[in-house]
């Protein structure tokens, strides 16, 4: 191998400011966008016997990750325009630890593509066997920059793929952060987690539904947030053992019950209504169970058992009531409001303007998605 020899204080210190900022990217990285999924991956490799501490493990792995430069610079001498090299295979690793998602039960599936991984590698050594033939030259004083820029250039590049390698979807990452944020009671900063966004999963939509009714608001605001589920998202799926923070024994201790052998969450929650142990949160799951199924005859039946049918029901329930009337020539519930009536009107006027579905789906949810109206219409149920 060829050893260039460069100016010893320049190539120390772009070594210290390559160290420093892989250090930096590394402990960012670890502990503020993946502390959850590391989490996750421990809870499931240990089948939840251990859990993960972000302060801890952020220190080990970056510590761990701070070997492997040393020991390549040490190998191959790199020349000082292209010290960065050496910490490319902690990218790497970085990303790899970093991919790691449920893969059903207790298993963890790695969410990397070997091969492309494999490839990068080999790319590596054929740039490192490049750059050793090009050692630096001592033209005049030493120049820091002349040494820094490439530097950069290779380090940003390397994060890069540390990100691209990493699991980086979105919805399991609003997943993560929901369930954190419902374990530590934090309801209100959990329905923010990608609230701007469409994408959504049963889970992430069961974790809304129970941070909207603990804070009193299922009925007011659940048709603000994409159901794509229907009744079933209002519950995570029972075999699901990914949840680090036991979020969901807090939702069953909340409605009072779990669910056995039944076929449908709506069921389920029928038949804890009628049990003892079922709090007063069973009834909104209820009836936001019927409205998610489209059910508007069960939800007329079974409204008034736990409302009086006045101005104080929650906005979403009023909105079905007043679309249930104006469905049935001889309904059951019998509900006017003025101000909900006039919109249910401005809504369907709105839709009327598009021929084509697509377009009036869409067109509608910009100004509509947050009622049932739209969602009772234009979401088709799986």
């Amino acid at each position: 191998m060829y050893n260039s020899t460069p100016i010893k204080g320049t190539g120390r210190a772009v070594s210290w400011v390559c160290g420093s900022l892989f250090t930096i990217f590394s402990v960012l990285y670890l502990y503020f966008m993946q502390s959850d999924l590391l989490a996750t991956a421990q809870h499931l490799l240990s089948q939840g016997k251990t859990s993960y501490s972000p302060l801890w493990g952020t220190a080990v792995i970056t510590l761990v990750l701070l070997l492997p430069p040393g020991m390549f610079h040490r190998l191959f001498h790199f020349p000082a325009r292209f010290r960065a090299l050496s910490y490319f295979p902690s990218c790497l690793l970085l990303g790899m630890l970093t991919s790691g998602v449920p893969g059903g039960g207790w298993e963890v599936r790695w969410a990397i593509d070997w091969w492309l991984a494999g490839a990068a590698l080999l790319l590596y050594l054929a740039l490192i066997w490049v750059v050793l033939h090009f050692p630096d030259v001592k033209k005049g004083g030493p120049n820091f920059f002349s040494y820094l820029w490439p530097n950069l250039g290779i380090l940003f590049l390397s994060f890069a793929v540390a990100g691209s390698v990493a699991e980086t979807t979105d919805v399991y990452h609003y997943r993560l952060k929901a369930e954190r944020m419902i374990s530590m009671g934090r309801d209100a900063e959990a329905l923010e987690v990608g609230r701007k966004s469409l994408d959504a999963d049963r889970s992430l939509t069961a974790m809304r539904a129970f941070a909207l009714d603990r804070m009193g608001k299922l009925g007011e605001r659940l048709f603000e947030y994409p159901q794509y589920s229907g009744s079933e998202g209002l519950v995570p799926e029972r075999s699901d053992t990914a949840y680090a923070h036991g979020w969901a024994n807090l939702l069953y201790r909340h409605l009072g019950g779990k669910p056995g052998k039944v076929k449908s969450v709506t069921q389920f929650l029928e038949r804890l209504s009628g049990l003892p142990s079922a709090t007063s949160s069973v009834a909104d799951y209820l009836l936001c169970a019927y409205l998610l199924d489209k059910n508007l005859d069960a939800f007329a039946a079974a409204l008034p058992k736990y409302y009086a049918i006045d101005e104080n029901l929650p906005l979403h329930y009023k909105e079905a009531v007043v679309l249930y009337d104006r469905l049935h020539t001889a309904p059951s519930v019998l509900y006017r409001d003025a101000a909900v009536e006039t919109n249910l009107n401005d809504f369907v006027r709105h839709g009327a303007q598009y021929r084509h579905p697509v377009e009036r789906a869409n067109q509608c949810r910009r100004m509509y998605g947050h009622t049932y109206w739209w969602y009772y219409y234009y979401q088709p149920l799986e």
